[in-house]
C-alpha cells in the first residue's frame, strides 16, 4: 500500500504538471522527489534507482544526474542483513 501511495502520488503530480504546462519547469523538483521516495521505500527501490541512472534513453537529464546519488547510498548493516 505504501508503493502504491508514494508512486501514486508522484504520477499524479507528473500528470498536473504535464496539464498545467509546467512539467519542464518542475523537473528538478520531482527528480528529487523520485530520487526520496526510492530511498524512502528500500534497498529494492535504490537499485531500481540505481539502474534507471545509467539510461539516458529512459530518463531526461535531470533524473539521471539525481537518481545518480543513489550510486552512493549506503545503508545500515541492519537493512542489509534484513535483505539477505
Amino acid at each position: 500500500m505504501e508503493i502504491l501511495g508514494a508512486l501514486g502520488g508522484f504520477a499524479l503530480k507528473l500528470g498536473i504538471d504535464q496539464k498545467q504546462g509546467n512539467l519542464e519547469k518542475n523537473m528538478k523538483k520531482r527528480a528529487i522527489e523520485l530520487r526520496r521516495i526510492f530511498t524512502r521505500l528500500g534497498p529494492t527501490f535504490v537499485k531500481l534507482g540505481q539502474g534507471l541512472s545509467t539510461r539516458p534513453d529512459l530518463c531526461p537529464p535531470d533524473y539521471l544526474e539525481e537518481l545518480a546519488e543513489l550510486q552512493v547510498l549506503l545503508f545500515p548493516l541492519s537493512a542489509l542483513r534484513i535483505c539477505n
